[in-house]
């Protein structure tokens, strides 16, 4: 009887332990799923419905960056001075402006860093026909040096840069009030592999 009760109490205590080690492997895997829920950048949260489409029909829009310092070196932050790139244009648009936002996923550790809008090139008049159009430098300065490191397992090498496009275009006139000007916005999220591999001719 006595022998009985041991391999009971026995197997207790390994049911006991396997619940405690399936209880802390599931808070792992909620402490990292609630981590990065509520880390996920919003972008451009001033503006109201934002969608990131990375696409619009009438250009091909990405990243370039000139120079890109992700430590801190003595007085000098980390900064990344890139430029707007607009190809493949199908329509004349004007006023095209960009802004930017640096975000990094899984941390608050840094605020948001933002530049004010900048301006394409040729007074933001854009026509068909032109291989590319830049626009002026923006001038990122990072809050943390990278990689940053979050949790066990988890270090961000590199931050993603969110892009803001406005520009205008006119309507055609087949179109219901074609002929007039519309200002419209699209939003990009661009990877240090897009933004690096587009031109990068610093990197430190």
């Amino acid at each position: 009887m006595s022998e009985k009760m041991n391999n009971i109490m026995k197997h207790k205590r390994i049911l006991f332990f396997g619940f405690i080690l399936v209880g802390f492997i599931v808070l792992i895997f909620l402490v990292y799923i609630l981590t990065y829920a509520n880390n996920t950048p919003k972008a451009f949260k001033e503006d109201k419905g934002v969608k990131i489409t990375n696409k619009c029909k009438y250009f091909k829009f990405n990243v370039v960056a000139d120079t890109i310092q992700l430590k801190a070196n003595g007085s000098t932050v980390p900064t990344i001075e890139c430029r707007g790139k607009i190809t493949e244009l199908s329509e004349k648009i004007s006023n095209v402006t960009m802004a930017l936002e640096v975000h990094t996923n899984w941390t608050t550790k840094t605020d948001v860093t933002g530049s004010s809008a900048v301006s394409f090139k040729d007074g933001g008049k854009l026509n068909p026909g032109q291989n590319e159009y830049y626009s002026n430098t923006s001038k990122l300065k990072l809050g943390v040096s990278y990689p940053v490191r979050t949790l066990p397992l988890v270090t961000i090498s590199k931050p993603t840069i969110y892009a803001k496009v406005t520009y205008t275009r006119t309507t055609p006139a087949s179109s219901i009030g074609g002929g007039e000007e519309v200002t419209e916005t699209v939003y990009y999220k661009v990877t240090y592999s897009h933004y690096y591999v587009d031109g990068v001719t610093t990197l430190k």
